[in-house]
């Protein structure tokens, strides 16, 4: 259950014939430009042919800009637009897990933190129903949280319907707590993890092993806890992709011999 994150653009573009040749899962990332960009039968017929090789898909859906749970009412109902746009076109590829961002952002609503709560469980409660439509699972991704208490308290509401995607390279730089303390507190939630590291001070997306992201002692934990979840290559470089993918490889035998 490897998956390599590539956007739709360069999917079709450049990449599509080494995904197929390789007969690499792909998690599809659905960003605006390509939603307006191509006709819906461009995402038909790459996903007809990522089928006919047998090949799995998840998706992610495109978060620059959107807020689901925005407090500003137009901003939400056009960030729910797009998502129910990006959804019709995912449920093209039959993918196995569907992730968005929750457009949590502390500068913007530290202090309207229970506003923000109430409509974005409002939002995610419309998104669990398109899911639904699709077929797929849907998980949130830790972003721009500051803890991973604000992700649990919406993680709890929607219990059973709504995932978590792990991505320790963003709780390292982009939040107050550990990335273990994110996995510790919502493992639970766990249907699937971002792999890339970083510096520690910028989201870089390297290859696992050139930044400091512990992710030694987060599949130790894995095994530990007999959790499988599926596994992304979000590294953002040809080079890098291919060093995670052999990282990659490596870690999900050591999984599936737990």
């Amino acid at each position: 259950m490897i998956f390599v994150s590539i956007p739709f653009t360069l999917l079709k573009e450049k990449y599509l014939d080494l995904v197929l040749k390789h007969g690499l899962n792909v998690e599809v990332a659905l960003h605006a430009d390509a939603l307006d960009r191509y006709r819906y039968k461009d995402f038909r017929e790459v996903a007809k042919k990522l089928k006919q090789a047998q090949l799995k898909t998840t998706v992610h859906l495109p978060f620059i800009d959107l807020s689901p749970g925005a407090i500003d009412p137009w901003i939400k109902e056009v960030s729910l637009k797009r998502f129910s746009v990006a959804m019709q076109v995912a449920e093209l590829f039959e993918p196995l897990n569907m992730v968005f961002h929750s457009g949590y952002h502390s500068d913007y609503y530290r202090e309207k933190q229970e506003e923000w709560l109430a409509s974005v469980k409002d939002g995610i409660s419309y998104l669990l129903k398109l899911a639904e439509e699709v077929e797929s699972s849907l998980s949130v991704e830790n972003t721009f949280e500051p803890e991973p208490e604000l992700l649990m308290e919406v993680l709890r509401e929607f219990e059973g319907k709504l995932y978590w995607c792990f991505d320790p390279a963003h709780a390292r730089v982009f939040s107050k707590k550990h990335e273990l303390y994110w996995l510790e507190k919502l493992h639970p939630y766990l249907k699937e993890i971002h792999c890339h590291d970083n510096s520690g001070e910028v989201d870089e997306h390297l290859a696992i092993g050139k930044g400091v992201i512990e992710f030694k002692k987060i599949f130790e934990f894995f095994k530990t806890k007999k959790l499988k979840p599926i596994l992304t290559s979000e590294a953002h470089t040809e080079e890098d992709t291919y060093l995670n993918l052999k990282a990659l490889e490596h870690l999900y035998q050591d999984l599936k011999d737990a």
